[in-house]
């Protein structure tokens, strides 16, 4: 039925679109001079009719026309609107994001690694944005290593490069400091930057 409404609304798309050229393309037509209204003779004039005494009377709906170009998006929107339902529908129902976020809560890195890029942002102006985008990067992460072979520093250093942040090791607190470093390659306590 997608593929059948997609395809009507082609036929009335390009029927549109030739009468928009055809508009465009032509010239506008130039009014006729005005000449002088001649007068009318005296007529008595005519009482208007009442609804009460005739009864309701029908009048024709004053129809106006669309400018071709503006129907012609219009069904072309439609069209690409039938194309993705119909390509959506033909893929098939996707994961459900709250499976995927329940697999990714119960990874016991994504907080830690939420808490430690929550304290080195903690101070940046545009922290919630940058936020969004670390939160989104992290979860891409953790959800292509369901395996959770990947240690948290390779994590959060590569999500640290990615957006270009730059870390004071001095300034970070123990705690943190403790997670984001290979127990068997401590930083240097000087460092101003990732090893």
């Amino acid at each position: 039925m997608c593929a059948e409404l997609a395809d009507l609304g082609m036929q009335l798309a390009r029927a549109v679109a030739a009468r928009a050229l055809t508009d465009w393309t032509e010239p506008p037509e130039q009014a006729a001079p005005e000449s002088e209204p001649t007068p009318a003779p005296d007529v008595p004039a005519r009482a208007a009719p009442s609804l009460r005494t005739t009864g309701a009377t029908l009048r024709t709906p004053a129809c106006r026309s669309i400018d071709p170009a503006l129907l012609f998006t219009r069904l072309a929107a439609t069209v690409r609107d039938c194309i993705a339902l119909e390509a959506r529908l033909a893929a098939g129902p996707a994961p459900t994001p709250r499976a995927l976020s329940q697999t990714l809560r119960a990874d016991p890195r994504r907080t830690r690694l939420r808490e430690t890029f929550n304290q080195i942002t903690k101070h940046h102006p545009d922290r919630t944005e940058l936020m969004r985008d670390i939160t989104t990067r992290l979860d891409e992460a953790l959800a292509a290593d369901r395996t959770q072979t990947t240690q948290p520093p390779e994590i959060f250093f590569t999500i640290c490069e990615q957006i270009g942040i730059d870390i004071d090791l001095a300034t970070l607190p123990d705690e943190y400091l403790d997670f984001i470093t290979d127990p068997t390659n401590p930083p240097d306590p000087c460092a101003t930057s990732p090893p």
